[in-house]
Protein backbone atom coordinates (compact mmCIF):
# COMPACT_ATOMS: atom_id res chain seq x y z
CA UNK A 1 0.00 0.00 0.00
CA UNK A 2 2.93 2.62 0.76
CA UNK A 3 4.67 1.62 -2.56
CA UNK A 4 1.69 2.08 -4.38
CA UNK A 5 1.19 5.56 -2.54
CA UNK A 6 4.21 6.36 -3.39
CA UNK A 7 4.53 5.96 -6.74
CA UNK A 8 0.95 7.43 -7.18
CA UNK A 9 1.62 10.57 -5.14
CA UNK A 10 5.83 10.38 -4.44
CA UNK A 11 4.82 11.35 -0.60
CA UNK A 12 3.30 10.33 2.16
CA UNK A 13 1.99 13.21 4.39
CA UNK A 14 -0.10 11.73 6.87
CA UNK A 15 -0.82 8.16 8.04
CA UNK A 16 -3.92 7.74 10.23
CA UNK A 17 -3.35 4.53 12.02
CA UNK A 18 -7.39 2.93 12.52
CA UNK A 19 -7.38 -0.32 12.45
CA UNK A 20 -8.77 -2.19 15.43
CA UNK A 21 -10.79 -4.90 16.66
CA UNK A 22 -12.16 -5.52 20.10
CA UNK A 23 -13.50 -8.68 21.75
CA UNK A 24 -15.69 -8.34 24.80
CA UNK A 25 -14.50 -11.37 27.16
CA UNK A 26 -12.71 -11.16 30.89
CA UNK A 27 -9.31 -11.92 31.63
CA UNK A 28 -9.70 -15.45 32.11
CA UNK A 29 -11.65 -15.87 29.15
CA UNK A 30 -8.82 -14.90 26.71
CA UNK A 31 -7.13 -17.43 24.76
CA UNK A 32 -3.59 -17.00 23.61
CA UNK A 33 -5.15 -16.91 19.86
CA UNK A 34 -7.67 -14.13 20.81
CA UNK A 35 -4.66 -12.07 22.28
CA UNK A 36 -2.42 -12.51 19.61
CA UNK A 37 -5.28 -11.64 17.63
CA UNK A 38 -6.11 -8.19 19.11
CA UNK A 39 -2.76 -7.21 19.60
CA UNK A 40 -1.78 -8.19 16.12
CA UNK A 41 -4.30 -6.19 15.02
CA UNK A 42 -3.93 -3.04 17.58
CA UNK A 43 -0.74 -2.78 18.16
CA UNK A 44 1.67 -4.69 15.75
CA UNK A 45 -0.18 -3.09 12.95
CA UNK A 46 0.33 0.58 14.22
CA UNK A 47 4.01 -0.03 14.35
CA UNK A 48 4.29 -1.96 11.46
CA UNK A 49 2.52 0.63 9.06
CA UNK A 50 4.92 3.81 11.02
CA UNK A 51 7.42 1.74 10.29
CA UNK A 52 6.49 1.56 6.29
CA UNK A 53 5.75 5.35 6.22
CA UNK A 54 8.56 6.89 8.50
CA UNK A 55 11.55 6.43 6.12
CA UNK A 56 9.52 8.41 3.18
CA UNK A 57 8.86 10.91 5.83
CA UNK A 58 12.21 11.57 6.70
CA UNK A 59 12.84 11.56 3.04
CA UNK A 60 10.72 14.40 2.24
CA UNK A 61 11.51 16.32 5.85
CA UNK A 62 8.14 15.50 7.49
CA UNK A 63 4.56 14.52 8.14
CA UNK A 64 2.13 13.57 10.64
CA UNK A 65 1.18 9.69 11.92
CA UNK A 66 -2.27 10.09 13.88
CA UNK A 67 -2.59 6.92 16.18
CA UNK A 68 -6.15 5.53 17.20
CA UNK A 69 -6.46 4.16 20.69
CA UNK A 70 -9.17 4.37 22.57
CA UNK A 71 -10.67 5.34 26.16
CA UNK A 72 -10.23 2.16 27.16
CA UNK A 73 -6.90 2.33 27.39
CA UNK A 74 -7.37 4.62 30.03
CA UNK A 75 -9.69 3.58 31.88
CA UNK A 76 -8.34 0.04 31.99
CA UNK A 77 -11.45 -1.34 30.27
CA UNK A 78 -14.32 -0.41 28.28
CA UNK A 79 -18.25 -1.06 27.30
CA UNK A 80 -16.68 -3.46 24.48
CA UNK A 81 -13.37 -4.70 24.51
CA UNK A 82 -11.61 -6.76 27.09
CA UNK A 83 -8.41 -6.48 29.15
CA UNK A 84 -6.45 -7.34 26.19
CA UNK A 85 -7.62 -4.73 23.91
CA UNK A 86 -7.37 -2.28 26.64
CA UNK A 87 -3.60 -3.37 27.03
CA UNK A 88 -2.85 -3.01 23.26
CA UNK A 89 -4.76 0.46 23.04
CA UNK A 90 -2.24 1.54 25.76
CA UNK A 91 0.27 -0.07 23.78
CA UNK A 92 -0.35 2.25 20.74
CA UNK A 93 -0.33 5.53 23.65
CA UNK A 94 3.04 4.10 24.35
CA UNK A 95 4.41 3.63 20.67
CA UNK A 96 2.92 7.44 20.08
CA UNK A 97 5.23 8.95 22.32
CA UNK A 98 8.01 6.79 21.79
CA UNK A 99 7.72 7.59 18.22
CA UNK A 100 6.91 10.93 18.31
CA UNK A 101 10.44 11.80 20.76
CA UNK A 102 12.09 9.58 18.19
CA UNK A 103 11.24 11.21 15.53
CA UNK A 104 10.33 15.05 16.37
CA UNK A 105 14.24 15.88 15.37
CA UNK A 106 12.67 14.95 11.59
CA UNK A 107 9.72 16.95 11.57
CA UNK A 108 7.92 13.93 12.07
CA UNK A 109 4.39 14.86 14.14
CA UNK A 110 3.08 11.57 16.02
CA UNK A 111 0.28 11.41 18.32
CA UNK A 112 -3.22 9.42 19.45
CA UNK A 113 -6.87 10.10 19.81
CA UNK A 114 -8.62 8.00 22.12
CA UNK A 115 -11.88 7.81 20.96
CA UNK A 116 -14.91 7.00 23.50
CA UNK A 117 -18.12 5.06 22.52
CA UNK A 118 -18.53 6.12 19.27
CA UNK A 119 -21.51 4.87 17.44
CA UNK A 120 -21.54 2.52 14.46
CA UNK A 121 -23.29 -0.25 13.13
CA UNK A 122 -21.20 -1.90 15.49
CA UNK A 123 -22.53 -0.37 18.84
CA UNK A 124 -25.85 0.48 17.76
CA UNK A 125 -26.83 -3.29 17.71
CA UNK A 126 -25.16 -3.66 20.82
CA UNK A 127 -26.59 -1.02 23.60
CA UNK A 128 -30.03 -1.68 24.72
CA UNK A 129 -32.21 1.36 25.49
CA UNK A 130 -32.01 1.36 29.27
CA UNK A 131 -27.69 0.53 28.74
CA UNK A 132 -27.86 3.28 26.21
CA UNK A 133 -28.91 5.99 28.54
CA UNK A 134 -27.24 5.15 31.29
CA UNK A 135 -23.84 5.54 29.54
CA UNK A 136 -24.96 9.11 27.71
CA UNK A 137 -26.04 9.99 31.32
CA UNK A 138 -22.28 9.64 32.10
CA UNK A 139 -21.34 11.54 29.39
CA UNK A 140 -21.03 15.86 30.12
CA UNK A 141 -21.87 16.54 26.38
CA UNK A 142 -25.31 13.91 26.48
CA UNK A 143 -24.51 12.31 23.56
CA UNK A 144 -22.88 9.01 21.64
CA UNK A 145 -20.22 10.33 19.61
CA UNK A 146 -20.11 10.19 15.65
CA UNK A 147 -17.18 8.71 13.79
CA UNK A 148 -17.13 12.12 11.88
CA UNK A 149 -16.19 13.10 15.53
CA UNK A 150 -13.63 11.14 15.48
CA UNK A 151 -12.10 12.09 11.61
CA UNK A 152 -12.51 15.82 12.28
CA UNK A 153 -10.27 15.26 15.39
CA UNK A 154 -7.79 13.05 12.67
CA UNK A 155 -7.71 15.99 10.20
CA UNK A 156 -6.75 18.64 13.21
CA UNK A 157 -4.16 15.93 13.92
CA UNK A 158 -2.74 15.79 10.61
CA UNK A 159 -3.01 19.07 9.74
CA UNK A 160 -0.71 22.04 9.82
CA UNK A 161 -3.46 23.62 12.23
CA UNK A 162 -1.33 20.85 14.80
CA UNK A 163 2.15 22.04 13.69
CA UNK A 164 3.78 22.23 17.38
CA UNK A 165 1.92 19.20 18.93
CA UNK A 166 3.39 15.94 19.38
CA UNK A 167 3.19 12.98 21.75
CA UNK A 168 -0.44 14.21 22.38
CA UNK A 169 -3.26 11.96 23.19
CA UNK A 170 -6.18 14.04 22.56
CA UNK A 171 -10.02 12.46 24.19
CA UNK A 172 -12.56 12.68 21.62
CA UNK A 173 -15.14 11.30 23.99
CA UNK A 174 -17.52 14.03 25.03
CA UNK A 175 -16.38 14.57 28.44
CA UNK A 176 -16.40 10.74 29.40
CA UNK A 177 -13.29 10.92 30.70
CA UNK A 178 -12.37 14.21 32.45
CA UNK A 179 -8.91 13.99 34.08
Amino acid sequence: AVAEVLKEYGRIDVLVNNAGITQPVKTLEIGLEDYNRILDVNLRGTLLMSQAVIPAMQRQGGGSIVCLSSVSAQRGGGIFGGPHYSAAKAGVLGLTKAMAREFGPDQIRVNALTPGLIQTDITGGLLHDERRHAIIDSIPLGRLGAADDVAHAALFLASDLSSYLTGVTLDVNGGMLIH
